[in-house]
This record gives structure tokens, C-alpha cells and sequence, in this order.
């Protein structure tokens, strides 16, 4: 009996003694970091998921990043290959530069023009067209493909204009110290009205009536800012 217990007690010290082991070398044990990147499936995966949800918004939010990287990368590929090139004077340019105007002008027309128009025209070829590819590649590219690249310079061009006209204006009418000079009297006033505009929109109305309430305020507000008030120029342009 004495020799069972001190076997016990022996194998009773040693399993104690490994669960030491075992919890020290848990304690010292690093933590495995959770996996923060993405695998390109898993990417791939969430885009399908959103063309299936919103099938247009994600076109459109994708042709124009596509659309301005592109432009953005043929400028500068433009302005390389000219840096490379000698002048007169056997110089070359130090840097090489992206026409920001017209990368803006490309997402603009990519994803507020040709999204839209690509998607529901194609959403009408697939359901309307021939059905042979070969007859639906040639529909496309002989009836609809010229307009859309008529129309597609016609807007590249508008949109440039106005982009490069509006960067005039706003360099040439101090567009941000008077912004900054009428701001200050403007958010006085604002702490005189929309304060209590607010709070009895939210006292006596639905969340549902919260928007066109605070619109219709708004009305009266408008008024008094091109009337003058708040510091602003009003009618005096």
C-alpha cells in the first residue's frame, strides 16, 4: 500500500509539474496576430456581391477611378516621354507632371455619363439584342460606339472649360478669405436660429419629417443670406 501511494504521489507531483511546464510555457507563449490582409478572391468576391446589390453605383464608382487612372497615367507616360526628349537648348525638364484637369475630367465623365449609359445599354443588348456575340459585338461597335465617343469629347471638352474656368475664378475672386470673412458673422447668426429650429423639429416632429422640416426653415434662412445678413455679400454682386 505505502509503495501504490508513493507511486501515486510521484505520478501525482509529476503531472503537476508538466501542467507548470505547460502554463509557463502558455504564459511566455507569443499571441498569433489575426490576419489583416485580404487575398485577391476575397476581394473579388466583395465586388461581385456589391455589383449584385448596386449594380450601378459600383459601375459608376468604378469606371471613374478607372477612368482617372488612366487619364492620370497616360499624362504622365506624355510628359515622360517629352522630359526625355531634348529642347533647344539641350535641357530636360526636371519633373514630370499629371494634367489634373483632365484626370478630373475623366472620372467625372466616366462615372456620371458612361456608367450609366454602358449599364443600361448593355442591360438592353443582353435582354433585346441578337442573340449570336458576334451580331451584338457588331451592333455595338457600329451604332452605339460612335455617339459615345462624339459625346464623350463634347463632355471632356465642357467639363475641362468649366474646371479650368472655375480654377480662374476662384484664384481671381479670393473665393477663400471672403469665404473666411463672411463665415464668422454668418455662424453668429446661424447660433440665433437654428438652435431653436432644431430643437422643435426634434421635440414635436417624426424623424421621418426631420428633413423636410429643417428644408422648409432653411427657406427663411436662404432669404436672409442673400438678402446680406450674416456678413455675406447678398445682392451687392
Amino acid at each position: 500500500m505505502t509503495g501504490s501511494n508513493n507511486r501515486n504521489r510521484n505520478g501525482n507531483d509529476e503531472g503537476d509539474g508538466e501542467d507548470n511546464i505547460r502554463g509557463v510555457t502558455n504564459i511566455y507563449r507569443r499571441p498569433v496576430a489575426p490576419k489583416t490582409s485580404i487575398s485577391p478572391s476575397e476581394l473579388l468576391n466583395r465586388y461581385n456581391k456589391l455589383l449584385d446589390r448596386y449594380p450601378l453605383r459600383t459601375k459608376m464608382v468604378t469606371s471613374a477611378i478607372v477612368s482617372a487612372f488612366g487619364s492620370a497615367l497616360g499624362s504622365f507616360l506624355s510628359s515622360s516621354n517629352t522630359n526625355h526628349k531634348p529642347n533647344n537648348n539641350n535641357k530636360r525638364q526636371s519633373s514630370s507632371r499629371i494634367n489634373w484637369v483632365d484626370v478630373f475630367s475623366y472620372a467625372i465623365h466616366g462615372g456620371l455619363v458612361n456608367a450609366p449609359i454602358c449599364h443600361y445599354w448593355f442591360e438592353w443588348l443582353a435582354t433585346n439584342g441578337p442573340s449570336s456575340n458576334t451580331s451584338s459585338v457588331l451592333v455595338d461597335q457600329l451604332v452605339v460606339q460612335p455617339p459615345l465617343l462624339v459625346l464623350m469629347f463634347i463632355c471632356l471638352d465642357v467639363l475641362r472649360a468649366n474646371i479650368r474656368a472655375s480654377i480662374g475664378q476662384f484664384r481671381e475672386a479670393n473665393v477663400v478669405g471672403k469665404a473666411l470673412s463672411a463665415a464668422g458673422p454668418a455662424v453668429v447668426d446661424s447660433w440665433r436660429f437654428w438652435p431653436f429650429a432644431v430643437y422643435f423639429t426634434f421635440k414635436y416632429l417624426k424623424k421621418k419629417h426631420y428633413t423636410v422640416a429643417l428644408n422648409l426653415c432653411s427657406v427663411a434662412w436662404t432669404a436672409y443670406l442673400a438678402k446680406g445678413g450674416g456678413g455675406g455679400d447678398g445682392a451687392s454682386d
